[in-house]
Formats: C-alpha cells, sequence, structure tokens
C-alpha cells in the first residue's frame, strides 16, 4: 500500500478526514519547541511566575479565538490556507502572497535546522568530547526533520502521537524533579527583573504564535466537521500554554532565564538532548510541510514530495553556508506581514462570500483583487508602524495588524455586503 496522498492542490475528501483530537496533538507538537521554551524561560525571569501564568494563558486564549475562525474555513472548504487565499486576492495575487510565506518558512526551516545542529554539537563535545564540524551535525537533523515533513499530514500525525507524549512526559519530569528538591515557594517567590514589560511579554507571545492561527487550514482540512475543528484549536488554547510553562516553573525554581541552565543544574543531559531533539523536530517539520503546499499552488505539477525535497535542498544550502543568520530580521517582518492575511480571508469567507468556497471555482477566479490586497497592505504597514513607533490600538502589533485587516476587507466590499443583505431579506 502506498502513502496516504496529501491532497495538496485538491480538496480533502470525507474518507481522508479525522478527529479534531488528532489535529489538536500535531497542533500541540508545533508548539511544543525551543523557542516557545525560551520564551516561557524569559517571561518568568522578567516577570514572575504568577504573572507568567496570566500571559501565557490569556495570549493563547486570544490566539485561540482567531483559530477557532480560520479552523472552520479550513474544515468547511476542505483546501490549504494558500489556495483559501485565492478567493480572497485573486490567482495572481495569491501567488505573490504565498511566494512571501514559501520565503518565510523555508526560512525558518534553515534557521531552526541550524540552531538545532549548533545546539545538539555542543551537547554532544560537552558530554563526549567529540569535535565534529557543525555542518555535520545541520545535515543530520535537517534529514530527520525532512524525512517526516515531506510524506503529509497522516505521517505527521502519527509521529505526533509518539513526540508529544514523550515530549509532555519528559518535561513533567523536569518539572516535577525542580520542585522536589526545591518546593514550589521559591518560583512563586521570585518578583523577576522587569527587563521586559507585560505588554512587551504579551506581545512576544502573540506574535510567536499566531502564524499557528493563519495557516490552521492547512491542519483542519482534515477535519470531519466543524465541531471537530474546533476542538482542534485545543492544541492552541490548552497545548501552547502548557509549553511555555513547563518551561517556565522550573527556570523559576532555579531563577535561570534558559531552560538548558536548567537541565544542567538538575544533572540530566541526556534527557536535555532528547527534549531539544523532539521539541525542534515536531516543530520543523510542519514548517517544511506548509511550505511544500505553499510551493504546489507556485508548482502544481510538481509531487508534494520533490517540492518538499528542493525546499529542504535550498533551507541545506542555506543553513550550511550560514546564510541563514541574516534570514532572521527578514522573516521578522515577514512574520508581521502574514498576520493580517487571516483577518482578509475570515471576512471573505464569512461575511462577503458566505462560505462558498469551492474548488471548482478556482479556475474562475479573478487574477487580483485588488480590494483585498489593499486591506493586507494597510494591515501590514499599520503592524510594520506601530511595532516601531510605540503608537497601538490594542497595544500589540499583531492584533492592530488583524483587525486593521479585517475592518479596511469589509469596509472595501460594503456595497456587496449590503446587495447581499437585501437579496436575503427580499423585497
Amino acid at each position: 500500500m502506498g502513502a496516504p496522498q496529501d491532497f495538496a492542490v485538491a480538496p480533502v475528501p470525507d474518507g481522508a478526514t479525522v478527529r479534531g483530537l488528532q489535529i489538536a496533538i500535531v497542533i500541540a507538537g508545533i508548539g511544543a519547541t525551543l523557542p516557545m521554551f525560551t520564551l516561557g524561560t524569559q517571561i518568568v525571569g522578567s516577570l514572575g511566575l504568577g504573572v507568567a501564568i496570566g500571559i501565557a494563558v490569556t495570549a493563547c486564549g486570544l490566539v485561540a479565538l482567531l483559530g477557532m475562525l480560520t479552523s472552520v474555513v479550513g474544515a468547511r472548504c476542505r483546501l490549504s490556507t494558500y489556495q483559501i487565499l485565492a478567493f480572497s486576492f485573486g490567482t495572481r495575487g495569491a501567488l505573490l502572497i504565498n511566494l512571501m510565506l514559501a520565503i518565510m518558512l523555508i526560512g525558518w526551516f534553515a534557521t531552526t535546522a541550524d540552531m538545532l545542529g549548533g545546539a545538539v554539537q555542543h551537547a554532544v563535545s560537552g558530554l563526549w568530547g567529540h569535535d565534529s564540524p557543525r555542518w555535520i551535525y545541520t545535515l543530520a537533523v535537517l534529514t530527520l526533520m525532512t524525512l517526516t515533513g515531506i510524506f503529509g499530514f497522516h505521517v505527521m500525525a502519527h509521529f505526533a502521537r509518539i513526540t508529544v507524549p514523550l515530549l509532555a512526559l519528559l518535561m513533567g519530569y523536569v518539572v516535577w524533579l525542580a520542585i522536589a528538591r526545591n518546593g514550589l515557594a521559591p518560583a512563586f517567590a521570585r518578583a523577576g527583573d522587569h527587563s521586559l514589560s507585560a505588554i512587551d511579554a504579551f506581545s512576544s507571545v502573540i506574535g510567536a504564535i499566531v502564524l499557528t492561527a493563519v495557516l490552521a487550514p492547512d491542519l483542519t482540512r482534515y477535519a470531519r466537521d466543524d465541531r471537530n475543528a474546533l476542538i482542534s484549536v485545543s492544541g492552541v488554547a490548552l497545548g501552547y500554554p502548557a509549553a511555555l510553562l513547563l518551561a517556565a516553573i522550573p527556570a523559576a525554581v532555579y531563577g535561570k532565564h534558559d531552560i538548558m541552565d536548567v537541565m544542567t543544574l538538575l544533572q540530566i543531559p541526556g534527557i536535555a538532548i532528547v527534549i531539544l531533539v523532539i521539541s525542534t523536530w515536531t516543530s520543523n517539520t510542519s514548517n517544511l510541510y506548509s511550505a511544500t503546499l505553499t510551493l504546489a499552488t507556485l508548482f502544481p505539477r510538481a509531487s508534494t514530495r520533490t517540492l518538499g525535497l528542493w525546499g529542504a535542498t535550498v533551507a541545506l544550502a542555506a543553513a550550511v553556508a550560514g546564510i541563514a543568520e541574516y534570514f532572521i530580521p527578514l522573516l521578522i517582518v515577514l512574520g508581521i506581514l502574514s498576520a493580517p492575511l487571516a483577518g482578509v480571508y475570515v471576512v471573505d469567507f464569512f461575511l462577503i462570500r458566505r462560505a462558498l468556497y469551492s474548488a471548482d471555482e478556482l479556475a474562475r477566479l479573478p487574477l487580483f483583487r485588488g480590494g483585498a490586497l489593499a486591506a493586507w497592505a494597510l494591515g501590514s504597514v499599520w503592524g510594520l508602524v506601530s511595532t516601531h513607533s510605540g503608537h497601538s490600538l490594542t497595544r500589540i502589533p499583531a492584533a492592530d495588524s488583524i483587525l486593521i485587516a479585517a475592518a479596511s476587507h469589509a469596509l472595501l466590499n460594503a456595497t456587496r455586503l449590503r446587495r447581499q443583505r437585501l437579496r436575503t431579506q427580499g423585497p
């Protein structure tokens, strides 16, 4: 029996759908990554454990609310995010945006693989004295990530069913070990050094995870119905705060800003390496998977495996050459540019087209939809300006950009909405 088809350029049929809990586990695995652990330790070190808990739960809850809308879009039309964007932006307009997303996803894939390769090199050198070149470790971890990323959602789901419980068990053990040796009182007693404000911490969490909600249809197109799509959002609402706090609690106990430093103090270097590899592997697999879906709209005749290998090859070249380091400033900007996309296509799906997204219509769409492009541009510019100026509606640049894009798209289509309302009400 061959590998299951991944429907990169076709709607997911009923027979290929899964339960929402399976999708939630995959999403939770995407959040359980080293950058999230690091963010959790930085927030608790700056603001204390009590405030960190509130920020983690509230920020992830807000992104989950957006994810509820975008997840239902994916479940109803069964198309990838990159096909959904064509309805809002036109076929050529969506290709331009998808090219931006492909650069971002492959760039993150390269950067994360390079970071992990360096971390594993350092750990192996410290434990066993082996001093192999960094590129060997980068090649090894990138190959492993590629093998799970190019075979589609079903392989990712099977992989996540193993890695997510294992990672939760290992991180839970770290938390238990820290509390058992020192108690929980020191964790709540530390007030933090206030190197990060509560608003900045809140914005950092939103910015770190909002892309999960934007790209949610890539996964929830496999949801059986709206109910299962909403269940999948528990991966963000519950899994992401857990990832932040599983790192934050032991860091608060020891007063450290790095979870790896905590594991060194706990004298569990072997567990540290396993956690490091599994967490980064699970998250980066999703980056490559989403990149292949993006590239499929640009190269529709190529298979997803071929596109995945192309993307991985480009990422490897960037990582080994050290170019990945220069991607980070660009990736931060691209992240701000991607957030308003959700505001545009959610309004387009629920208010303008009234959920009438069908794969049969893709060939009949216009090349460009100027209103959607203008709304996205307004949201993006607002997000970039608010990031650097400090002037903001919500004090969270990503939230500002989504709201501005959504409101602009609705206003620019106000006439069409009015006509639809009149047709619904009748004479």
